[in-house]
């Protein structure tokens, strides 16, 4: 009896000790800077939070019209900028999932990671999975879910949610759309920088054509000074 007591003793524990480990991390996202409205879910209406403030893992947010924010989650050294109208949740319940992107768009700048850390970032969509290593994009969410692509720097591998496809990667200087239920689309030169992006530009340049080179890409598809130029520091803060 008392073999078959410790035993269950033994087991609860260890137990217990799984489903501590297999808990998620509760992450904090600093809210950098707010224009005009940016609205935390309290699940009893809205709250308007300020720059300076934080929020956390599992929170369901929005911006208002005419809005912007930016998000800031140091220890995966990432920052959101976040478009007007557009609705998304810090995740917290899929390992690797930083943000979830209902409707709406943002971009996105990611640092590189110390050496060794190999920990994934995505981004999720209704119709896409995204994940990067030192990167900065643009995403676009339409109300239908499909989704849009568009790589500033490094490169995005992209698929669909229902794992249709192939993966694809997206590289500096291209973009790629997911329709949902559908496989990614073959990437295509964009022309565009992230200011460009950040002032409503969404569509590649009409001067540009198939997989070429984009203005703003020296050789080897690196971003020229164009590019860096139009962004707000996100990556060099974070080391990207």
């Amino acid at each position: 009896m008392k073999w078959f007591t410790a035993s269950i003793v033994l087991t609860l524990a260890t137990l217990a000790a799984f489903s501590a480990s297999d808990t998620p991390t509760t992450l904090e996202y600093e809210v950098v800077n707010v224009t005009r409205q940016l609205l935390l879910d309290t699940g009893n209406g809205e709250r308007a939070l300020q720059a300076g403030e934080v929020a956390k893992s599992g929170d369901s947010l929005r911006t208002g019209s005419r809005s912007r924010a930016e998000l800031e989650v140091a220890e995966h050294a990432a920052r959101f900028v976040i478009s007007s109208k557009t609705r998304f949740r810090l995740a917290h319940d899929r390992p690797g999932v930083l943000l979830e992107i209902e409707r709406g768009s943002l971009r996105a700048i990611f640092g590189t990671l110390s050496e060794g850390d190999d920990r994934e970032r995505l981004v999720t969509t209704p119709s896409a999975v995204l994940a990067v290593r030192g990167t900065e994009y643009g995403v676009e969410v339409k109300k239908d879910g499909d989704t849009s692509i568009t790589v500033f720097e490094g490169t995005v591998e992209v698929w669909d949610v229902g794992g249709i496809g192939e993966r694809v990667r997206v590289r500096a200087g291209q973009q790629a759309k997911v329709q949902k239920g559908k496989a990614p689309s073959t990437p295509k030169a964009h022309g565009l920088t992230a200011g460009d992006w950040d002032r409503g530009r969404r569509r590649p340049s009409s001067t540009i054509g198939g997989m070429g080179q984009s203005p703003g890409m020296g050789a080897g598809g690196q971003q020229g000074s164009g590019g860096a130029q139009s962004r707000q520091g996100g990556s060099k803060k974070h080391g990207g």
